[in-house]
């Protein structure tokens, strides 16, 4: 089972955990277990159901509603056409308000899927003990990231294929290459993941993410996409850009 079919089939899992024993979900639940990637996206995407299903439960339909569909079905003859057309057009009323709140939802709880997808990478990744890189390339960008009031670098400041080759700690995402450099500011540690764009070139603002594990901003240029972690937390992160 590839990722995309994983998520597929967990897009229908409800997010009160009582569909842990379908056997549908078997297969899909054990994957996310031990894939952190899909992992994290499996958490994300509970979360932002449970939201969404908080909502629902809050809107009480319109009023007489129940009563134009019951009258619908009772209309015979003639009749039975205009009925059902007044419980119908009540109906999509509902509807109408029901998409409103859920579009109205989306856009804050989550970032774009890609995004999101890197961040996640990006805080997972920082979990692990393997970091660090060696070459001058590398010590040099650590040590002006590590410089007080600096801010984080764009393209002009990135030569990712001399970082690459002189040692920087090289991973990959999504069929892509990533070079990751860590740094400490004022006693806390980040890390910094850079990897080439590939398609759409706007550049795109920074969104956040946060995990128990912590959090993580990304971000891209024309160039480059960005994600900065630490288990410091977002604020910690947005001094920094």
């Amino acid at each position: 089972m590839k990722s995309d079919e994983a998520k597929f089939i967990l897009s229908a899992f409800r997010p009160d955990g009582s569909d842990s024993g379908n056997p549908a979900f078997a297969d899909a639940l054990r994957m996310a277990a031990s894939d952190p990637m899909l992992g994290s996206w499996f958490e994300r995407s509970r979360a932002h159901d449970a939201a969404v299903a908080g909502k629902l439960r809050e809107i009480a339909p319109p009023a007489g509603l129940r009563e134009a569909i019951l009258a619908g079905a009772r209309v015979s003859g003639p009749r039975r056409g205009e009925g059902i057309g007044r419980a119908w057009i009540a109906g999509l009323a509902a509807a109408a308000v029901l998409a409103i709140v859920i579009v109205s939802m989306k856009e804050p709880v989550r970032p774009e899927a890609s995004g999101a997808d890197f961040a996640g990478f990006a805080i997972n990744d920082m979990l692990t003990a393997k970091h660090g890189g060696s070459g001058e390339p590398a010590g040099a960008l650590v040590a002006a990231l590590q410089t007080s009031g600096s801010r984080m670098p764009g393209a002009d400041g990135i030569d990712f294929d001399r970082l690459k080759e002189t040692g920087c700690r090289t991973l990959r995402f999504a069929g892509r290459d990533v070079i990751e450099v860590c740094f400490a500011r004022d006693g806390t540690q980040f890390h910094l993941y850079v990897s080439r764009r590939q398609g759409d070139t706007e550049a795109r603002g920074p969104s956040f993410i946060a995990q128990a594990a912590g959090a993580a901003a990304v971000w891209s240029d024309r160039t480059f996409e960005y994600a900065l972690a630490s288990t410091a937390g977002t604020e910690a992160i947005r001094r920094l850009l």
